[in-house]
């Protein structure tokens, strides 16, 4: 059950990076955001991604 359940987590990324684009992508086509701030605020986006990942794989192993 376990693995499954870990399975079904790291599924979860590639859906919700898709999301986060379409949406980023939907706001600047209406004029919501601008390119030039998509671009300031772009080399964010992996560090957020690794800070949830490190808290996903902590909160992991504190439920062990």
């Amino acid at each position: 059950m376990e693995n499954a359940r870990a399975r079904r987590s790291k599924g979860l990324l590639a859906p919700l990076l898709l999301i986060l684009i379409g949406m980023v992508w939907l706001l600047e086509r209406n004029g919501i955001l601008d390119r030039h701030t998509i671009w300031q605020w772009l080399p964010l986006l992996p560090v957020v991604i690794g800070g949830a990942l490190l808290l996903a794989r902590s909160r992991r192993r504190t439920n062990q």
